[in-house]
């Protein structure tokens, strides 16, 4: 199936690692320009050589997502290198989890900005390139917890349902000029970060790796993490023109995890 975003630029925060890196791949194997942004320069660099390797053009930029200035900075190095913006992604890590007993003000100002408000300014920011053109696409990554939230991650129950809300609520404005907005809400990947965490819980227990994860996933129906390319390929399918009509969603890919309808 042929996706038409061949020549297409896309932005996609938090690409260096996990689940932004495999929207990037995703996209970069059909063809689209790719704007990465990421905190770490080095790691930046090792999947740039990736997707080069795929002959595709790439671009790294070294920003903090949460930052105005660094969104800014964002848009306008990208729109010098490719001349537009067609697709953005946005995606930041999860903020500092905690009950509604223990979260700070700071806490919740830190939260504000690198989940809610940085989201918000990359979509005004890109949104009159996609205008001129008359097309666009724009997919945020939240998290399951958008559907059915966790009552020690509230900062993240509040701000990615933000997200979520204030996506449906521009998203008929948006289709009049050819640009869908829609959310995805990932489950349980197997990302470096979740691999990290099992190896230091394993220790920390004195058990092997692989005993760990088997009962970290004896709950799943699906018995396993997912793979991050799953999720990529989700979402390089909303960017495509096969999914023009798929508008202000939010789609769970959770191995059926979830009970709620």
């Amino acid at each position: 199936m042929n996706f038409n975003l061949q020549g297409k630029t896309a932005i996609i925060g938090g690409s260096s690692k996990g689940l932004g890196k495999a929207c990037a791949m995703a996209l970069a194997r059909e063809g689209a320009n790719i704007a990465l942004c990421a905190r770490n320069a080095e790691a930046l660099y090792h999947t740039q050589c990736e997707i080069d390797a795929l002959g595709v053009q790439t671009l790294s930029i070294v920003a903090d997502m949460s930052k105005a200035e660094d969104n800014v900075r964002i848009v306008r190095e990208t729109v010098a290198r490719f001349g537009g913006v067609d697709i953005l992604v946005n995606n930041s890590g999860g903020p500092k989890p905690g009950t509604f007993r223990e979260i700070s003000d700071e806490d919740l100002d830190d939260a504000y900005q690198s989940v809610l408000k940085y989201n918000i300014r990359m979509i005004r920011l890109c949104l009159p390139y996609m205008e001129k053109n008359g097309w666009g696409r724009i997919v945020n990554i939240t998290s399951i917890m958008v559907k059915e939230p966790t009552p020690d991650l509230v900062l993240s129950n509040i701000f990615r349902l933000a997200v979520v809300g204030y996506a449906k609520t521009i998203s008929k404005d948006l289709i009049t000029n050819g640009i869908t907005i829609n959310n995805v809400a990932p489950g349980y990947f197997r990302t470096d970060r979740v691999t990290q965490l099992m190896e230091a819980h394993a220790k920390a227990e004195g058990i092997s790796v692989e005993a760990y994860e088997q009962r970290a996933i004896a709950d799943f129906p699906h018995k396993r993490y997912l793979d991050p390319q799953e999720l990529g390929d989700l979402v390089c399918y909303l960017c495509s023109d096969q999914a023009r009509s798929i508008n202000g969603t939010t789609i769970q890919i959770d191995g059926g995890l979830l009970s709620g309808l």
